[in-house]
């Protein structure tokens, strides 16, 4: 009997795991697509940084709105009610002017954030507390391999072809089969967790900064970077590979960065690196403002290293909050966290584009480069301020969350 539990215990995770990965696939075809079809119609940066706005304000009002219909339905129905709300939003793209493009990815990220309450607590409940980082973190390896490979993938396909949207709607629907299929039953859903800021202020401000930065920087890092490609003259392969380049950066730096979270002040992390993505964003507006050679490995060699110091600083906030915190408020810290880098990613993109209305396609390194001077100002002012406190080693080794995805969403634990 103990078996046959264990036996449905990863069928179930098989299940949702391979729903999660096709939604990865299909959402990062979504996610290129939108702002380099906008890039290549000549539409204005400040639009293209609405649209992409428009998707993480859903994903916010998803946060707040949706746990409570997936603790009515279950997960399996939610998962079906949003994987269609994304298919056919995704057909509408064809059929509307682009200035109304927002709308439909308004919808698109009010679904990604259900699909990411549904993952995440379904994966949670089927887990062993034993084991439940170690699956979360292979399923984070895996989530960024298919964001990688998707993003290269569209490099080969014809984009400026309405068949793009219709490829990324059939992957959409494809995600519910082994979800559908699966005998398991969904988690039982917990009471829904409310959102208290003036808490974490009070005690961790430096991780409250620290995830408004993280969303800040990489809400234009994923939704304008194509489009940054594209007006400075990159074909559609070259721009694809210069957003991959931010993924692998992330990918390549995310679990150095969390090891060192455990091992060091975190404050001095969210320095180092902010310093860091700072000098790079103007290291790269020096290499292309004078024409240096070799400017295509400049730019994808700086934008990884912008991409691996930037988004796994999530991890670090997080980890610095659990410190300051504890452990016992690791629920109600999880949505506190993912609603500031929620906001900072509907921001974000507007904010850059707005740099780059006035200073032109390079006004997104500007932008960069004056985010992260005042982040890293703000921090170190607080460590001259306040000395990091001794943490006893029986008070670390917290698992805290990986970056949420733009492209799906992250609730973890709420639903």
């Amino acid at each position: 009997m103990k078996a046959y539990a264990q036996g449905g215990s990863v069928a179930a995770l098989g299940a949702i795991v391979a729903g999660a990965l096709i939604l990865q696939l299909a959402g990062t075809i979504v996610n290129m697509v939108v702002p380099l079809r906008m890039a290549l119609a000549g539409q204005p940066p400040l639009l293209i940084g609405a649209v992409a706005s428009a998707y993480s304000i859903g994903f916010l009002v998803g946060c707040f709105a949706i746990p409570s219909l997936v603790r009515r339905v279950g997960h399996i129905r939610g998962f079906a009610v949003f994987a269609a709300l994304q298919a056919a939003s995704t057909l509408s793209f064809p059929l509307i002017p682009e200035t109304w493009w927002g709308v439909s990815r308004l919808v698109m990220g009010l679904s990604a954030a259900g699909h990411g309450i549904c993952i995440e607590s379904w994966i949670s409940g089927q887990a062993k507390g034993s084991n439940r980082g170690r699956i979360f973190g292979v399923y984070q390896i895996l989530n960024r391999f298919a964001l990688i490979g998707s993003q290269i993938g569209v490099g080969y396909i014809a984009i400026q072809t309405h068949d793009v949207f219709l490829y990324a709607s059939v992957a959409f629907s494809l995600a519910l089969i082994p979800v559908a299929l699966t005998r398991a039953r969904g988690p039982e859903s917990s009471d829904v967790v409310s959102v208290r800021l003036r808490t974490l202020w009070q005690h961790a401000p430096a991780a409250v900064v620290g995830c408004l930065y993280v969303g800040l920087a990489s809400g234009p890092l994923t939704n304008v970077t194509p489009a940054y490609g594209i007006l400075i003259g990159l074909d559609q392969r070259s721009t694809i590979l210069l957003t991959a380049a931010i993924q692998i950066g992330a990918l390549l730096l995310q679990w150095p960065l969390s090891l060192l979270a455990d091992r060091t002040a975190s404050r001095l992390i969210m320095l180092a690196a902010t310093l860091i993505v700072a000098v790079a964003a103007a290291l790269l507006g020096v290499v292309l403002h004078l024409g240096l050679g070799h400017e295509r490995l400049w730019l994808y060699g700086l934008f990884a290293l912008i991409g691996g110091f930037s988004v796994p600083l999530y991890t670090v906030a997080v980890t610095h909050a659990y410190f300051r915190l504890g452990q016992d408020q690791a629920v109600g810290l999880s949505a506190q966290l993912l609603f500031l880098w929620g906001l900072g990613s509907a921001i974000g993109p507007l904010a850059a584009t707005l740099f780059m209305e006035i200073l032109g396609p390079q006004g997104l390194l500007a932008y960069l480069v004056v985010l992260s001077v005042a982040v890293a100002a703000y921090v170190a002012l607080r460590i001259s301020r306040k000395p990091s406190p001794v943490i006893l080693e029986s008070e670390r080794g917290v698992t805290p969350p990986t970056m949420p995805d733009v492209e799906m969403g992250k609730r973890q634990g709420s639903a």
